[in-house]
């Protein structure tokens, strides 16, 4: 019994330090204040996003070519992430190398019954890195959606 307990304990270890979840202090996202802006009768809050790679390696992670902000979320059901619509939108990877970061701007979209000064939130990024060394895609699109391997930001308080 013990014995068995002794493997399972080692093969749980295993998987643990194996996975492909993005430890929150490896990478860190930070938004700023960014600026509010009308467009056709809408309110979009412009927020510069910056993803962190604060490990030693560089990190290989999935984007899209066109709907990249599908890979963002936000925390506050006041505010939607702008969708783009796409002709082509493929998988693509990207990369990060140690200590470098990369900025986008998030356009998110407020509800009409919301004043911009009383607005609080934070932006998720699902990080889904690329596993092994090979350019072999394996993007599954359905983990894309579990949105498991989020990386929360600071909180934004207008």
């Amino acid at each position: 019994m013990t014995r068995i307990i002794l493997i399972i304990t080692v093969l749980l270890f295993n998987c643990l330090s194996f996975s492909q979840t993005a430890k929150k202090d490896n990478y860190t996202l930070t938004i700023r204040k960014g600026k509010v802006v009308k467009e056709n009768k809408q309110t979009f809050w412009i927020t510069p996003t910056t993803l962190t790679n604060n490990t030693r390696d560089t990190v290989r992670y999935y984007s899209m070519s066109c709907s990249w902000q599908s890979f963002y979320s936000v925390d506050n059901n006041k505010l939607q992430v702008e969708a783009k619509n796409c002709d082509k939108n493929i998988p693509i990877i990207l990369t990060l190398a140690p200590g470098k970061s990369r900025t986008v701007k998030i356009r998110l979209l407020l509800s009409h019954r919301i004043d911009p000064s009383e607005i609080k939130f934070k932006i998720g990024f699902n990080l889904i890195k690329v596993s092994g060394t090979h350019k072999e895609f394996n993007f599954d699109f359905e983990e894309q959606q579990r949105k498991k391997n989020i990386i929360w930001s600071n909180i934004i308080l207008r």
